[in-house]
């Protein structure tokens, strides 16, 4: 079964930000997980969240198993988002 993802207005936000060829790598990494999300995310420890690595960004996700829905959370380079 295919999942469906949703971007927070945060995440489409902070990929404005980002240089057009990163952007399209993030953009098709997240959607290359919707058949099966768990083969390459990992959770983040004392966290419901997961992470998605892009080369040195990230992407914070919340799975909802239940709904079948990836919710893009935020998309920040790996300096700057878990200090948040």
């Amino acid at each position: 079964m295919v999942w469906e993802v949703v971007w927070s207005a945060k995440s489409v936000k902070q990929l404005g930000k980002i240089d057009k060829k990163n952007t399209q790598k993030i953009y098709d990494s997240v959607l290359d997980c919707i058949q099966d999300p768990f083969k390459t995310v990992i959770r983040l420890t004392n966290s419901p969240f997961y992470r998605l690595r892009i080369g040195s960004y990230r992407v914070i996700l919340d799975l909802q198993q239940n709904k079948m829905i990836i919710f893009v959370v935020e998309t920040d380079h790996r300096g700057r988002i878990y200090k948040k």
